[in-house]
């Protein structure tokens, strides 16, 4: 019992240790405005992050991706971790979650003024030309449910595609969604896009941390620990204040 009980304080230490004098590493793909490669002004996800951490000792470093290849290479262990996304049976089963959420967005189905849109159930939406983002979860609830969706590689062309008129409805973030399309079209345009009143999904967005490095669990315990820290000190609501123009 004793060597058990060492053998467990050493792996602590060693985690501990870990943790402290290596940086974390961040695979992350573009969402703007809570993450992008190369626009300061949409990073706000990005600097929560960051200044939890920082808070705890840790420093982060990020690498973007296309979505899928950054699940791919976090869950196997290339990457420390991986975010925003929404917690699931299978997210759990891959990786360690921390406890705290990042934030809680509200999903909403997109379409243009033009195009007479409702819904109640999401079987109502096997009336519609669907479009889908690969490596969503939306893609694989679809495909349950029986409803054909076309996938592409990234939300921009979603939109693209639903102002050609190649598909009626996307769901996605209702801030990500009015973000994507002020970036992409100029403003007479932009104001052809809208969405359905009633909310498809409210997510809770998290951090995946890799279950296939030595230091999965005690980054997402290290990581809620500065969140929290972050959240009482009024900083967290300021960063999504700075972004948002409001606290969430």
């Amino acid at each position: 019992m004793k060597q058990l009980t060492l053998l467990l304080l050493i792996i602590a230490i060693f985690s501990s240790n870990v943790v402290a004098n290596e940086p974390v590493k961040m695979a992350i793909g573009d969402w703007e405005p809570y993450t992008s490669a190369t626009n300061e002004n949409s990073k706000m996800l990005e600097k929560v992050v960051t200044e939890a951490f920082q808070l705890e000792g840790v420093e982060v470093q990020y690498d973007f991706f296309p979505w899928k290849r950054s699940y791919v290479i976090a869950r196997d262990g290339q990457f420390d971790g991986t975010f925003p996304w929404a917690k699931t049976e299978a997210h759990e089963n891959d990786f360690y979650l921390h406890k705290i959420p990042l934030i809680i967005d509200e999903g909403v189905y997109f379409h243009l003024k033009s195009t007479p849109f409702d819904w109640s159930t999401i079987e109502d939406l096997k009336k519609y030309t669907v479009g889908v983002t690969i490596g969503f979860k939306e893609e694989s609830l679809y495909k349950e449910k029986g409803i054909e969706a076309a996938a592409v590689p990234s939300e921009d062309l979603n939109f693209k595609k639903m102002l050609a008129g190649r598909i009626d409805v996307y769901q996605t973030s209702m801030i990500v969604g009015y973000t994507i399309i002020n970036k992409l079209f100029p403003p007479e345009v932009a104001k052809q896009f809208t969405h359905h009143p009633k909310p498809a999904v409210e997510n809770e967005f998290y951090i995946l941390f890799s279950k296939q490095t030595p230091k999965g669990q005690a980054l997402a315990d290290k990581f809620d620990s500065g969140l929290k820290k972050l959240m009482e000190s009024g900083g967290y609501g300021k960063i999504i204040a700075e972004y948002l123009g409001e606290p969430k």
